[in-house]
This record gives structure tokens, sequence and C-alpha cells, in this order.
């Protein structure tokens, strides 16, 4: 934490079927934001990479 503020990664369910990268900032242990982090899927599908990117869901932030 650097100024009350952390920056994350992770994975989340694209669509709710596919595994795909995250980039999120919680800030001073109150507010949380994450949104797709497209950079290493680009990467990954430039090279033929299909499916699921990442290695697994751990946690279910709302029906899918």
């Amino acid at each position: 934490m650097h100024d009350g503020t952390g920056e994350l990664t992770g994975h989340h369910r694209a669509r709710c079927a596919t595994d795909r990268e995250l980039r999120a900032t919680l800030k001073d242990f109150t507010t949380w934001y994450a949104s797709p982090d497209r950079r290493p899927d680009r990467a990954l599908e430039y090279w033929g990479v299909r499916g699921d990117i990442g290695d697994r869901p751990l946690l279910q932030l709302g029906p899918c």
C-alpha cells in the first residue's frame, strides 16, 4: 500500500464464460475498482492461445 492505495491483479470470467486478466485498485480499504486488463490477453491471443487464459476462478462476486 502506498498512500492508502493498493494495485492488484487477478482473474475474471469474461461474459461469464472465459477466464481473463483484471487489474484492480483498493483505496483506503473502503473503495474497490476493477476492470479487465486486456494487455496480457492480447499478447497470448497473438500467439494463438484460445479459451481460458487465466488459471482458475477463485472468487465470484455476482451471478453469472
